[in-house]
């Protein structure tokens, strides 16, 4: 297998109208560099639907998105030969990925259609009729029949359209946003644990601390009921105890009182 030149390319073109229409200036290193057509499908789109472009219209592709881009230039690939394709340089670049086939079978005629997926950060910007999708043909060493579904394309068909018109598309950005959106709203629910766990353990530390407060008060109060109880049991050991000198001092002044009586008694009887 051997890939055309420029020359060559130019020469095959001249002989069998592989490119329509076709442009000098379009081709460079061996490639021709084929051009947005005047239809689209995007998955940022609303409603989904293909949408028609006239000259030097924009379209956006957002992160995240997909979309379905139909060539302006019919190619007609001959049975000797097959073609790559691809997407220039500067718009990888920038994340537009070329997630469609990277080939097109000998025998193909039609226009080509590219489905691409923005796998970078922001908005790609395309219009109609600028240079995208570069075209290599190389040769074979013999001729295939064409036999793909894809003969004679002039549209965007049905049935890529229905498959990313399927609910929402699950993009790794779009996954990304919502993983940040559940991420988000469990720190909100951990944070209101947190703060209701913070509550609790203060109201348990102040509890605790009123406890601590209530048994201390009741400890000390007690230490002075108790001390007081003992004062005023030693006082009245004390009180007892003169008491019970006092009244042995006065049994024993009695005692001595009927001593001196007797004597006396017994003096007055002797004179």
């Amino acid at each position: 297998m051997s890939f055309l030149s420029s020359a060559s390319l130019i020469d095959l073109n001249a002989a069998e109208q592989i490119i329509t229409p076709f442009e000098l200036s379009a081709v460079k290193n061996g490639a021709y560099e084929l051009t947005l057509g005047d239809e689209v499908f995007q998955t940022n789109s609303s409603p989904r639907g293909v949408t028609k472009l006239t000259d030097h219209d924009e379209i956006y592709i957002e992160p995240g998105h997909f979309a379905l881009l139909l060539t302006a230039e019919t190619v007609k690939i001959p049975k000797d030969k097959i073609a790559f394709i691809s997407i220039k340089a500067s718009i990888k670049f920038k994340g537009l990925v070329n997630v469609s086939g990277f080939h097109v079978d000998p025998g193909f005629e039609g226009k080509l259609l590219f489905s691409v997926y923005n796998a970078g950060s922001y908005n790609i910007i395309l219009s109609r009729g600028s240079k995208y999708f570069p075209i290599w043909f190389a040769e074979l060493d013999g001729e295939q029949e064409y036999n793909g579904v894809h003969e004679a394309q002039n549209r965007i068909p049905d049935d890529p359209i229905a498959a990313l018109s399927q609910g929402e598309i699950n993009a790794p950005i779009v996954l990304s946003g919502k993983i940040d959106e559940v991420r988000q709203d469990a720190d909100r629910r951990i944070g209101l644990l947190e703060r209701d766990q913070k509550a609790i353990h203060y109201l348990s530390a102040t509890a605790l601390g009123i406890a601590i407060t209530i048994l201390l008060k009741l400890g000390i109060d007690w230490c002075f009921f108790n001390q007081g109880v003992n004062i005023r049991v030693d006082q009245k050991k004390q009180e007892m105890l003169i008491d019970s000198t006092i009244n042995a001092r006065l049994k024993e002044k009695k005692g001595l009182l009927l001593q001196i009586d007797s004597i006396q008694k017994i003096r007055r009887t002797s004179k």
